[in-house]
């Protein structure tokens, strides 16, 4: 997604007041709709519906207030509920993942769902309280109340089991793997290597002219999104190139040069602005066009379950099996260009994205910390083996080497049994030949 919008719905999205906030909203029109049914219909006519309305008016109004307090009470546990939930996950998971929990639509829709019945059934309670001319005979006000209450009472059953299953290792795991699926799949779609972009090979002075001017950060934040075609527009517009210095997910520091403009001629004044407004920052990274930050939370619960206080191996190694499910679908996949071309021209430049760089946030401090666990190491190279067995390029054979080779020397210092060293040695052995192959 290449909107500066994208960073605020996904704001929005992990929220819990959103969702809600607009069931709030529509409980208040759904009151209005009904009251004003009830208020319109001919009672000296009998229909399908009369029966509603055989209904007294003190009653109905001791029953809407005590839906409206066992709802307001069921809302408060719900919340109760939900943040002992977002703390055992914090605590377990990370603070990170909290996003992920709270982004959970289910858990949305059931505080959103207390709420609305709540607050329909104290706007017809006070409503039955108008008098004449404004009095009516509440009928299917009273049935949608109903309705809605039914509906709450199945909403907190699923609720209780939606949590309880939503604080499973796996179940979190499997969750944020599915959304660095969909982050991969956006920003590297699967194309044929005839649709690849020749890359110049020569200097950007050698091909646009000489540097003009840099551009400075004037804050201090996370870059969040790059508006890349906005950009290409602005620079083909000034018949310059625009090199830039930082990525999405790059944390930027006031003053730093954030990107560089290149030239034969003169710039117009005022670019500088309009680079930077093209771009967006915020206080944390997002996953908008950061595929290393969904990476990053998946390494983060590994490490915390490689952590003494936790101990966990088998958390860890479901991680691992992701990572290196992402890792192979990288290896079928073409990175962006750096060099955007109009006409010809390279227009925009960008900071190079490489294979290595996710793969090395994805395995580099799981293998440091897994040094004394066996069977994660062990799980590592079978990993390995596997992206191996993959691997389309000599970037990707080179990063298993690489890998294969670290976890070799790591082992050599610890203190194996005979049979544990041959059950490392011939993992590695077979690593090895695979990426030999030529």
């Amino acid at each position: 997604m290449n909107s500066k919008l994208a960073p605020h719905f996904e704001k929005i999205q992990s929220s819990f007041w959103f969702v809600p906030s607009s069931m709030m909203f529509f409980s208040l029109i759904l009151a209005a709709g009904t009251i004003y049914l009830d208020a319109t219909h001919p009672q000296d006519k009998p229909n399908i519906v009369s029966f509603l309305y055989a209904t007294d008016v003190n009653a109905v109004r001791s029953l809407l207030g005590t839906i409206a307090g066992a709802m307001i009470t069921v809302t408060s546990i719900a919340f109760s509920i939900t943040i002992v939930s977002l703390t055992l996950a914090s605590s377990q998971f990370g603070p990170r993942l909290m996003r992920n929990f709270m982004m959970d639509k289910g858990t949305q829709f059931v505080l959103g769902s207390f709420i609305a019945t709540f607050l329909f059934c104290i706007t017809v309670f006070c409503a039955i309280s108008f008098k004449a001319p404004y009095a009516f005979q509440p009928g299917i006000t009273l049935a949608v109340a109903i309705t809605m209450t039914c509906f709450s009472v199945w909403i907190l059953i699923y609720f209780i089991h939606h949590v309880a299953q939503s604080i499973q290792a796996d179940v979190v795991i499997d969750g944020v793997y599915c959304e660095l699926e969909q982050t991969i799949a956006k920003l590297f779609p699967k194309i044929s290597k005839q649709d690849l972009i020749r890359e110049d090979s020569l200097s950007v002075q050698e091909n646009i002219g000489s540097c003009q001017f840099e551009v400075s950060a004037p804050f201090s934040a996370y870059l969040q999104l790059i508006d890349k075609e906005s950009l290409l527009d602005l620079a083909n517009k000034s018949q310059c190139t625009i090199q830039l210095h930082f990525s999405a997910g790059d944390f930027i520091v006031e003053n730093a040069i954030i990107a560089t403009v290149f030239s034969k001629g003169e710039v117009e004044q005022g670019i500088s602005e309009a680079i930077i407004k093209h771009t967006v920052h915020g206080a944390y990274r997002t996953p908008i066009q950061d595929p290393e930050f969904a990476v990053h939370q998946l390494v983060e619960i590994a490490l915390r379950a490689l952590s003494p206080g936790i101990n966990d191996p088998y958390t860890a190694i479901t991680c691992i099996d992701k990572l290196s499910s992402v890792l192979c679908s990288l290896a079928d996949k073409v990175f962006p260009q750096t060099h955007i071309f109009v006409d010809g021209v390279p227009r925009l430049v960008c900071k190079a994205l490489t294979f290595t760089d996710i793969a090395t946030a994805a395995f580099d401090q799981i293998r440091q910390e897994c040094e004394t666990n066996l069977a994660v190491t062990i799980k590592m190279l079978d990993s390995l083996h596997v992206l191996a067995i993959q691997a389309k390029t000599a970037e990707h054979k080179n990063f298993v080497r690489m890998q294969t080779a670290m976890i070799e020397q790591q082992q050599v210092k610890q203190s194996l049994s005979d049979s544990d060293r041959v059950v490392l040695l011939r993992r590695i052995e077979k690593i090895i030949r695979h990426t030999e192959v030529v």
